[in-house]
């Protein structure tokens, strides 16, 4: 493999030799913090086992910053890139593919704990529907075919567990009945023909950069998933990231984030987009624990993991919150949408 400072210094980024540390608990792509002659920038490796075409991601992230660029808004960014001293958005080196990010002086969150913040979170992830709503979804990559798609999930399920050699646990045979149980509801959003947007993809509490001080919402990083996809799968991911907590979902957070999203985004959405709110809300949560329980199936070849057995512990974690939307889900529908009048402050 080749040395990290070896491929800072293909960037147009400080000569000097670099401080590298590691960065982040991502599951997916490897992050380094560099510093080189008081500059920082963010340096990844983009995992090819799950992202086979990282080209595209990188037009795709061209494609929205130059969009964003022609509207500057200053609520609201993505991080920048450092050029290649060859030319593009990237390297290619040892067999990988590797981006520089411009640092962002801002701090990442492990929760939410008052509805004024998670007004806020939620009036960011709709801004930034509201800022990638003029781009054609066709002009953009599907960098993850089948991502969201839960019909795709189930029927990959289905072959890990065909394959599925070893003896049943009472955890593993649990988390199967579950799936088993709430196939037929997983496919409500597929069947909707509900319109396809432009999408973060991956909108969880920490791909969010806050201000240190105010806890304002700066930037969404990550942006591998940026694509064409449903923006009730963004507010659904949004709404378990940062408002399910111990299987548990918190209502008034719930309620909160919802209205902060709506202010924003509201007047794009179709009443049948409103109407599958709370489905949404539902639906992710289940999604990613059928995602890790398939990992777990398939010998944790996508999701990292420190311990034999982690992503069937994650599984029945997204089930357990699963399970509680389903007993408090009068209590849900009473929040999608909203009561019109924000109650909350604005970013």
């Amino acid at each position: 493999m080749i040395p990290l400072p070896a491929i800072v210094r293909r960037f147009v980024f400080p000569r000097s030799r670099p401080v590298i540390a590691p960065l982040g608990r991502g599951l997916i792509n490897d992050s380094w913090l560099v510093t080189a002659s008081r500059k920082r920038g963010v340096l990844q490796r983009i995992n090819r086992r799950v992202f086979p075409e990282p080209a595209r991601i990188m037009a795709n992230v061209a494609t929205v910053s130059r969009h964003l660029a022609a509207q500057p808004d200053r609520r609201l960014q993505l991080p920048g890139l450092i050029a290649a001293r060859s030319g593009g958005n990237f390297v290619r080196a040892g067999g990988e593919f590797w981006r520089l990010w411009r640092y962002l002086p801002a701090v990442t969150l492990e929760r939410v704990d008052h509805p004024d913040l998670a007004f806020r979170l939620g009036w960011s992830l709709g801004h930034l529907h509201r800022l990638l709503a003029g781009i054609d979804p066709a002009a953009l990559h599907d960098t993850l075919p089948g991502f969201h798609v839960t019909p795709t999930y189930l029927d990959a399920f289905d072959r890990a567990l065909a394959a599925w050699r070893a003896p049943f646990s009472p955890a593993l045979e649990r988390a199967c009945d579950f799936v088993q149980q709430r196939r037929r509801r997983a496919v409500v959003l597929e069947q909707a023909g509900l319109p396809r947007r432009v999408v973060h993809g991956d909108p969880k509490l920490d791909n969010v950069l806050f201000d240190p001080a105010s806890l304002r919402p700066l930037a969404w990083v990550d942006l591998d998933t940026l694509k064409p996809g449903l923006w009730l799968w963004d507010i659904g991911d949004c709404v378990r990231s940062a408002c399910g907590r111990r299987g548990c979902l918190d209502l008034p957070l719930t309620a909160a984030l919802i209205e902060g999203w709506l202010a924003e985004a509201g007047r794009w959405l179709t009443a049948a987009e409103i109407d599958l709110l709370p489905e949404a809300i539902w639906l992710l949560p289940f999604e990613l624990g059928l995602r890790f329980l398939t990992d777990h199936l398939e010998g944790d070849r996508y999701f990292k993991v420190a311990f034999p057995g982690e992503n069937l512990r994650r599984a029945l974690a997204q089930f357990a919150l699963t399970e509680d939307i389903e007993r408090r889900w009068v209590d849900l529908l009473g929040l999608c949408p909203p009561r019109r009048g924000r109650r909350y402050s604005n970013t």
